[in-house]
């Protein structure tokens, strides 16, 4: 009986062992012609979703998941002219995993959204050029290599945004207490966050910058096209500025300092520190705070 008992064991310890081995290798793969499609939406919970280019000019999903039922697979929404692909079903007990890996095609030039609650969000191996590209974020990490697009909706609540290059006509990036990173920004930026640090090492044309309340704002901008508008409630901001730059300056701070290396060109008047730097200005910086510093360097 007690032999019995442990070849039995082992039976059902190799049995699971070649099952789990086993799972999740064969992915359930979707494919689809793209040539009239416009509007292309990935929508997923807790799952990673990862891009790469597609082979050829279809749009192929593969879903790698610990338990490949049918009834966990993907719900899809298309005609002619869109795809919309969603998480399937879970079970309610057990263990049961599952990521997504995304093959766009080159040619596809249309609008992108993509939204992850909790999963990680992966674009760093293509480059993107379409015409709107939306992605919303809860928790998860977000990777941006190249992305260009008419207009750029970023959002998250407490996860990280990390940008190679993003470029855009129109740029709304928000986020809760998330944290922005980014190489390389062009066109018109609109930032609001709650509390998440923002670094931009390179930026062009124009933008307005918002911590409602905290979270260090750190801009460089090495070619200004237009207004600049930075605000932060509780914490520091810090502005690099082209050198042949000309433009109208203000900064306002009720409990804070105010550094330039201009400040030459300066007046004092409450709490506003104003002035115009180089000739015949068409750009107007300004600068906020009301518990922090201030510093502007060119």
């Amino acid at each position: 009986m007690k032999k019995l008992t442990i070849m039995v064991a082992i039976v059902l310890f190799v049995f699971v062992l070649s099952a789990c081995g086993s799972k999740g290798t064969n992915p359930h793969t979707l494919t689809y012609e793209i040539d009239n499609i416009h509007d292309v939406v990935i929508s997923y919970d807790e799952e990673d979703i990862t891009f790469f280019e597609s082979p050829d000019d279809t749009l192929i999903i593969k879903e790698y998941m610990t338990d490949a039922d049918s009834k966990y697979y993907a719900k899809v929404d298309m005609d002619h002219e869109y795809i919309h692909v969603s998480e399937g079903g879970k079970p309610l007990f057990g263990s049961f995993s599952r990521h997504i890996e995304v093959y766009l095609p080159e040619i596809y030039a249309g609008s992108l959204k993509v939204t992850s609650t909790n999963g990680n969000v992966d674009f760093s191996e293509v480059n993107l050029e379409v015409t709107s590209l939306r992605i919303d974020c809860s928790s998860g990490k977000v990777r941006i290599g190249n992305a260009y697009a008419d207009t750029i909706n970023l959002s998250s609540t407490s996860g990280t945004l990390d940008i190679v290059c993003l470029e855009g006509k129109e740029i709304d990036i928000s986020t809760t207490s998330g944290e922005v990173v980014c190489d390389e920004i062009s066109g018109n930026v609109t930032y609001v966050s709650t509390s998440g640090d923002i670094e931009i090492k390179s930026a062009a044309g124009e933008g307005s910058y918002k911590a409602e309340n905290s979270g260090i704002l750190d801009i460089t901008y090495t070619d200004v096209e237009g207004d600049l508008y930075l605000y932060n409630k509780n914490d520091d901001i810090e502005l690099t500025l082209p050198k042949d730059l000309s433009f109208r300056f203000e900064a306002v701070t009720k409990n804070g300092s105010v550094s330039t290396p201009f400040e030459s060109v300066l007046s004092m008047k409450n709490d506003t520190v104003m002035g115009t730097v180089g000739d015949n200005p068409s750009i107007a910086v300004k600068i906020e705070t009301k518990n922090g510093n201030i510093k502007v360097e060119q």
